[in-house]
């Protein structure tokens, strides 16, 4: 199988997997015991945080391990709208965002909360003066992705910490899971930002949320006090160095990696280009393509394609098999039949030119077997 879905999972780097079996292998202790082994454990532990921290340029934050993004996402929207309640009732967010953002938010409003959508420009980035003219007293909680995992669009954080200096009771969320290797982003000034490693070359089931006021913070969950009482459970050693080993690896190699899928990019949009029933939305982070068979099912093109030995998805994998439409595409004012027959491509490091020339030959193959379903 070719692999084109990237933005949904990684494969992790060999040297991450050696990570975690070694660490598994000598150091399963647990952080929190007071003997020397678990002192030794814990020591490790700071060393891979301090890492990250590092590698982020983040180095006034605290980070806090969790089990994924969205864990960090909930502990980060459930924590502060509990302390912010008394001081306002309004939420600003993006049309743009996962589903782990989404539906807290939604969950939110049960709680008396208002949630209000920033407008969308048609490049798929959030408009700076919808958000200017949104801001008010009311206002406490604000939270945009770093880069969108259905069209790879890259959104104005840094603009957004300069606006947000106005209004001080509001806290600033990232969500910047997909961002990690593929956009060049400076984070200093928000106020917590959530990470997977699975996104870039971890392993599964290890995730962190980054806080610049570790204070304002409380916990969702309750149980033994670990990761500064923020996240409470035995904390997942080999995960966490594993990750520290992916990022460095991927940061270190975003450059030349970035440039050869940029290059894929623009290839796969040119091979079909001349397709009268495909639509492409626009280019943004090199490691994405969002194409719609228009007349189609998104479902039909991947099962078309996975008979070919290729592997793409419709939209995010975490929402895929809901029957809504893709709230990114409606946001970019896209007719229904063009979200219904939209999928997505997403390259990765090991994506190599003749992976890309299968997957074009496949793509023309697909529209022309699909024919007169196409309009």
């Amino acid at each position: 199988m070719i692999y084109f879905d990237n933005a949904a999972t990684t494969a992790p780097y060999k040297e991450a997997l050696e990570t975690y079996m070694t660490v598994s292998e000598k150091y399963f202790f647990n952080t929190a015991s007071i003997h020397q082994s678990g002192k030794d454990a814990s020591r490790l532990l700071e060393a891979a945080r301090n890492q990250i921290l590092d590698l982020m340029e983040l180095k006034t934050y605290d980070l806090v391990f969790t089990a994924s993004a969205t864990e960090s996402n909930n502990i980060a929207i459930q924590s502060m709208l509990k302390r912010k309640k008394q001081f306002g009732r309004t939420i600003l967010t993006s049309e743009l965002e996962h589903p782990s953002i989404v539906n807290v938010l939604e969950e939110m409003k049960n709680d008396g909360f208002n949630v209000k959508y920033i407008d969308t420009n048609e490049a798929g980035t959030v408009n700076l003066e919808s958000l200017k003219s949104m801001l008010d007293s009311d206002v406490v909680f604000v939270t945009v992705m770093a880069l969108n995992n259905i069209i790879g669009s890259v959104q104005p954080i840094k603009e957004i910490v300069k606006m947000l200096k106005d209004y001080p009771k509001v806290h600033f969320h990232v969500d910047a899971t997909q961002a990690i290797g593929k956009a060049d982003l400076d984070y200093n000034g928000v106020d917590t930002i959530s990470i997977s490693a699975h996104k870039f070359n971890g392993v599964k089931g290890i995730g962190g949320l980054f806080i610049r006021d570790l204070a304002t913070i409380r916990p969702v969950l309750y149980g033994g006090g670990h990761e500064y009482n923020i996240r409470s459970g035995t904390v997942n050693l080999p995960g966490i160095t594993a990750m520290a080993k992916a990022l460095r690896l991927t940061l270190g190699e975003a450059r030349e990696v970035n440039k050869r899928l940029s290059q894929f990019n623009m290839k796969i949009r040119e091979s079909v280009e001349g397709l009268e029933f495909i639509r492409l939305q626009p280019k943004a982070a090199p490691y994405i393509v969002n194409m719609s068979f228009v007349g189609a099912k998104g479902e039909v093109v991947v099962n078309a394609l996975s008979k070919r030995g290729i592997a793409v998805s419709t939209t995010s994998a975490c929402a895929s098999k809901l029957a809504t439409l893709n709230e990114t595409l409606l946001a970019l004012d896209n007719e229904d039949n063009v979200i219904e027959g939209s999928i997505r491509i997403s390259m990765g490091r090991s994506t190599t030119e003749d992976d890309v020339n299968k997957l074009i030959t496949a793509l023309k193959e697909v529209y022309e077997e699909l024919g007169d379903v196409l309009k």
